[in-house]
């Protein structure tokens, strides 16, 4: 896939953002394609310099096919250094030291310039550009006193490290996801959602018949978690309560998360968060069952020859909830199976106007590519008095595309 066919697919937060990267001798520089090619989503601008050790794990034509353009592997006449610490048309705006291997902090730390990745990290902490360094090393490495010492004389001139959790007595490159969010908290002044809060749900709730059966849905609960990181990217504070079970896992990098059982107890979450105050909106796109059974306590007897299940309507959260906040942002999810693309906007259009949302986003589900248990999807949007938009991709790309058209939408309910 070419540059421009990815370029700025996940927003413009770093865009004119140049962004240095220097790779040392660690076996994590495998993960350097993945890094550029993300901040490149994010319309960023990454130049490399690669030492000759880290040429061992990641080639430069890796690298170049990444991000457009060859890595550095050395400094030349031109004084590169220089060039992207101290000319105002080639400063870079950030320095990333990724991986950084114990040595390469030592050698940060005394002063040492031997090679092009420590020459030009040295040259842009004099320079008092924002530099990030993000260890990856041995246990026995990273936490000996010597290293230590080296790590904290450097915090005490600001730089900033972006250590992951010791696994297998290494420190491993961090998730991806991680380290593109303290770059882009770093670098983005454009947050347009900074100081909101946003209540995201997702996944199915269950609906108990006694203490081991349940009724519920194949929702995995994945359009959320990417709607939820896109929020957090965008600025906003994020409470993402999901369906209990879910296919997803719940720690990666969302750092509240709630999980409920029923529909009642995700209603009762979600009225508790906003009846504190400083809520600005809520995302409904969890699965919420419609019907539930009239509980039996222990386990109903498995020989049986036939048996009977009555069913009662569960709380309509949304419509609940609108009711008694006003006032409050709500987008919701409206699902469908087997209808044509006409019935299901006029369904979506009926709901908006019957519940006084903001916005619904209506979908298809138990179909190849779309809905539950999948990567990817299709999405008519539908707003109150604009025309209908429709979003088709992977998950996460819909979930960055939804936040931003929240993101206009809450910047017009603020300016009127």
């Amino acid at each position: 896939m070419s540059i421009a066919e990815i370029y700025g697919t996940k927003g413009k937060l770093l865009e004119g953002k140049r962004i240095l990267i220097g790779v040392t001798g660690s076996i994590a520089a495998i993960e350097l394609p993945h890094l550029v090619r993300e901040i490149l989503r994010y319309s960023g601008k990454p130049f490399v310099v690669l030492s000759k050790e880290a040429s061992r794990f990641v080639t430069a034509d890796a690298l170049t096919w990444s991000m457009g353009e060859p890595p550095y592997t050395e400094i030349s006449g031109l004084s590169e250094h220089i060039k992207w610490s101290v000319d105002p048309e080639e400063k870079v705006d950030l320095y990333l030291l990724c991986p950084a291997t114990a040595n390469t902090i030592s050698k940060l730390a005394s002063g040492v310039a031997d090679g092009p990745v420590p020459l030009t990290a040295l040259a842009c902490i004099g320079a008092k550009i924002p530099c990030i360094v993000v260890p990856a090393a041995h246990s026995v490495l990273l936490d000996n006193p010597i290293t230590q010492k080296s790590m904290n004389f450097l915090k005490q001139l600001g730089v900033q490290f972006l250590t992951s959790e010791e696994e297998e007595k290494k420190y491993k490159f961090p998730s991806l996801n991680l380290l593109m969010d303290q770059i882009i908290k770093i670098l983005s002044h454009s947050r347009p959602l900074e100081g909101t809060k946003f209540i995201v749900t997702g996944g199915a709730t269950r609906e108990y018949l006694d203490d081991v059966r349940f009724l519920s849905n194949p929702s995995s609960g994945l359009s959320s978690l990417y709607i939820a990181r896109a929020l957090q990217k965008n600025g906003a504070e994020v409470k993402y309560v999901l369906g209990e079970g879910n296919t997803i896992q719940t720690d990666l990098d969302i750092p509240s998360v709630t999980i409920v059982r029923s529909t009642a107890d995700m209603y009762k979450y979600i009225r508790d968060q906003i009846s504190k105050g400083g809520v600005d909106g809520l995302i409904s796109v969890a699965a919420i069952s419609d019907y539930q059974p009239n509980y039996q306590k222990g386990k109903i007897p498995s020989l049986q020859e036939d048996m009977s299940i009555e069913l009662k309507p569960t709380i309509k959260i949304v419509k609940a909830i609108k009711k008694e906040f006003p006032s409050l942002f709500i987008v919701a999810f409206k699902a469908e199976v087997g209808i044509a693309e006409q019935e299901l906007v006029s369904k979506a259009t009926q709901y908006l106007k019957e519940n006084n949302v903001d916005i619904v986003c209506a979908n298809w589900v138990g179909e190849p590519d779309k809905g539950f248990m999948t990567k990817s999807n299709e999405l008519f949007v539908i707003r109150d008095q604009q025309a209908i938009l429709e979003l088709k991709g992977s998950k996460e790309t819909l979930g960055n595309e939804l936040v931003n058209l929240i993101s206009v939408e809450i910047t017009k309910r603020k300016a009127s």
